[in-house]
């Protein structure tokens, strides 16, 4: 008798165990017929995206072995073969709405250099995800780093499309150059690609600080605290009204600054924060390359931990380049009283 009870214990427990682990199926929407599903030559796909959005007027669609500019097209020409990347676009519903997406590869005609004879040529890689929704349609640049090409794909897990974008890059070192392969898993979320995560962390935020540092050129500087009953410090320094200082010669670039975030972007930010795992993440990110900004992400959360993300270039990951994003948005989209 004894044994039976332990026998039906254990079964019971297994059967646990393989709910636990077992996937939810992907439900795929029903699909609806849309202007990208009767796109079929690259004249057209090249067509529609000029016509969708005006900076992309000159793009042209091309493959990834077509790309002959440095020793990085080199190693992302080899990565495309291994991955049996030979083409220039891809169809998918990436945000499962019914509409289907579409990933393409191709040379924006935005960047120029001239060759060994002194002819203009085109020195751009662009790749990008033309979004599809029912009330229009978006363009996002899928390639955080502009100085180093990906390679990307489509690829299904469960039935679910997800865009894998591979690189192969060479980093400087003092001995020798050698080059890291990365590959990113991203899903649509947060109006972006952001590396998936099946199974994010329910963290308590307390509190959010951010902050700048200059460039060569005119990135904004400021910093912005904002504490989980939502209220908010920004600190303007530098370069964060320059359209409303070309309009009013009276305003200045500087100011003290407080409000209540709106519950929506609150919660929005701290939903990604959750999502992309911010206390797993590394402390400190950097480009290879010089004149670029820095910022520092500081979260305390879960009864006074602290998080501290420093980010030379602000692409740390994909996540991360998302969330900065939401952060310099609020210094526009909310109602901030100036302080003195």
């Amino acid at each position: 008798m004894k044994i039976v009870k332990v026998l039906v214990i254990l079964f019971v427990f297994i059967s646990c165990q393989k709910e636990k682990n077992k996937k939810i199926d992907f439900i795929k929407a029903k699909k609806t017929i849309t202007q990208i599903d009767k796109l079929t030559s690259d004249k057209e796909i090249e067509n529609f995206i000029r016509k969708t959005d005006t900076n992309y007027s000159e793009f042209k669609l091309k493959n990834i072995q077509d790309f002959k500019r440095n020793k990085q097209d080199s190693l992302n020409r080899i990565l495309a073969k291994q991955l049996q990347i030979n083409v220039p676009f891809t169809k998918a519903d990436f945000d499962n709405n019914g509409l289907t997406d579409l990933l393409a590869i191709g040379d924006n005609n935005k960047v120029k250099s001239y060759d060994d004879n002194g002819n203009e040529m085109s020195y751009d890689f662009t790749t990008i995800v033309l979004m599809n929704f029912k009330n229009g349609f978006k363009i996002i640049d899928i390639n955080k780093d502009r100085f180093n090409p990906i390679a990307p794909k489509v690829e299904y897990d469960n039935n679910k499309p997800f865009l894998v974008n591979y690189s192969s890059r060479w980093v400087p070192n003092q001995k020798l150059n050698y080059h890291e392969k990365t590959r990113s898993k991203l899903t649509y979320k947060f109006d972006d690609f952001i590396e998936y995560n099946e199974n994010p962390k329910k963290h308590v935020i307390e509190k959010i600080e951010y902050s700048t540092e200059p460039c060569f050129g005119s990135c904004p500087v400021f910093k912005l605290e904002i504490n989980k009953n939502r209220t908010a410090i920004f600190c303007a320094e530098k370069y964060n009204f320059s359209d409303e200082i070309n309009q009013n010669p009276e305003k200045t670039d500087e100011g003290k600054f407080k409000t209540v975030i709106s519950e929506k972007e609150f919660n929005e930010l701290i939903d990604i924060l959750n999502y992309i795992d911010f206390s797993t993440l590394q402390n400190s990110y950097w480009v290879y390359w010089t004149d670029d900004q820095r910022s520092e992400l500081k979260i305390t959360f879960d009864n006074g931990k602290t998080k501290n993300i420093n980010d030379y270039g602000l692409i740390g990951t994909y996540g991360l380049k998302r969330t900065y994003e939401m952060l310099f948005n609020l210094r526009k989209n909310q109602n901030w009283e100036q302080i003195k």
